[in-house]
């Protein structure tokens, strides 16, 4: 009898570990491990890409002349925080969107860096703002090295988005 009854329990048991099992797994179905698609994030991160692109493209034709000076390009610079300032405060508002917010924080640093101006920095405005650079604008290798840098990091960053939007990405 006594066999019987302990037998009896563990199959109780059993069955309510294999029905909490199938509740848990059920609940995790629809977890999702990063935020959906957003159609404003998708369009600022390539219109930050297309204003770099055209500002270095231009950089590069004046490098070597007074048209390339550091201080005759500030509006960029501030055109260029302002929209990244918008498109962090997006990122920021959509729950779920860390690795988004830590892309997003790459491309604000490989183009403005920390905002100190430093032969140190390795950003775009580090190097239009370092001493050799300042009066007559970084060699045009430096800036097509740098572009490339830029076009990266916002690449990585656009490519998860897209992701998101395409079924089977990595929300499902």
């Amino acid at each position: 009898m006594m066999n019987s009854m302990s037998l009896s329990r563990y199959q109780v048991l059993k069955y309510w570990v294999a029905i909490l099992c199938a509740i848990l797994l059920a609940g995790c179905a629809g977890a999702k491990l990063v935020s959906d698609y957003d159609e404003v994030t998708d369009k600022s991160l390539m219109t930050i890409q297309q204003k770099t692109d055209d500002f270095i493209e231009t950089l590069i034709t004046q490098s070597g002349t007074k048209k390339a000076a550091f201080g005759k390009h500030q509006d960029f610079y501030s055109d260029i925080d302002q929209q990244l300032r918008r498109l962090e405060f997006r990122v920021n508002a959509i729950p779920g969107n860390d690795k988004t917010i830590g892309l997003v924080k790459k491309i604000r640093l490989v183009i403005l860096g920390e905002g100190k101006c430093t032969a140190d920095g390795a950003s775009l405005r580090d190097l239009h703002c370092m001493p050799a650079n300042k009066v007559k604008g970084p060699s045009g290798i430096s800036l097509a090295i740098c572009r490339l840098d830029i076009n990266k990091a916002i690449s990585v960053a656009l490519s998860l988005e897209l992701a998101k939007k395409q079924d089977g990405g990595p929300n499902r």
